[in-house]
């Protein structure tokens, strides 16, 4: 799934990839044959407003679809030119986008513009703007880094976990477990619990609340999972890379 940083940094090219991302989400999502739980997910969602909305990377393709069409959201997209057609795809929506993403050291999160994106995500919400971002930062999968908590600390804003999971779908053994989500395929739109950070939170809460939401966002997934018939397909736990591999 390695695209070359050469022909992605061509600008021509790179819009011609995010009009055709775009329009191929649009087709599965139009396609889709969709079951929301709970029923009233959209509903709590809009009460809670703004807030934060995140999810396991590898589920990342259609997650803009699995919030409220009617909320302002905020998409948390990575800086790497791969990720670049994707703020493409999503800004022919008319959706802004942050360019950041986490890392598992400071100096990596810095370089990725972790940082400057978490302040950015601090002022969406401030103005009423949903934020969508991943939970679990390269690469370590499916398990929560601290940021999304954080951000819920200092914002005052609830987290909900969401999963988009289709059960047609391409599903590749890299870091995040990455699926391509085909048409005409049936699908569970699963939303968790809201969870609520205090402002006051100290170091071990902050832990104990990142468990929490590694344990929601692994059950809700499970759960789509299930829902769909494919409950085999998910594998939670860290994946241990190729040390001889660069992606």
């Amino acid at each position: 799934m390695r695209l070359d940083r050469k022909i992605l940094d061509s600008a021509l090219l790179s819009r011609g990839l995010s009009h055709l991302l775009a329009r191929y989400a649009l087709t599965v999502f139009r396609t889709a044959r969709l079951t929301i739980v709970p029923p009233d997910a959209f509903e709590v969602a809009r009460a809670e407003a703004p807030v934060i909305f995140t999810f396991w990377h590898g589920l990342a393709m259609m997650s803009p679809v699995a919030v409220p069409r009617d909320l302002p959201i905020v998409p948390m997209i990575a800086r790497n030119a791969a990720a670049g057609v994707v703020a493409g795809a999503v800004g022919t929506q008319g959706i802004r986008s942050i360019r950041a993403s986490g890392a598992q050291n400071t100096r990596s999160t810095r370089k990725k513009g972790g940082a400057a994106g978490f302040r950015q995500a601090l002022r969406e919400l401030a103005a009423g703007n949903s934020v969508l971002m991943t939970a679990d930062v390269p690469k370590v999968a499916q398990i929560s880094g601290k940021g999304v908590v954080q951000l819920a600390r200092l914002s005052g804003r609830p987290i909900i976990p969401i999963a988009y999971v289709s059960r047609y779908g391409l599903r590749f053994n890299n870091w995040d477990r990455m699926v391509v989500d085909l048409p005409f395929s049936p699908v569970t739109l699963r939303h968790g619990a809201p969870i609520r950070v205090p402002a006051d939170a100290d170091d071990e809460t902050v832990e104990r609340l990142r468990l929490e939401l590694t344990g929601e966002l692994d059950r809700i997934t499970q759960d789509a999972y299930q829902r769909t018939g494919i409950a085999d397909k998910f594998r939670p736990g860290p994946y241990t890379p190729d040390p001889s591999a660069d992606g």
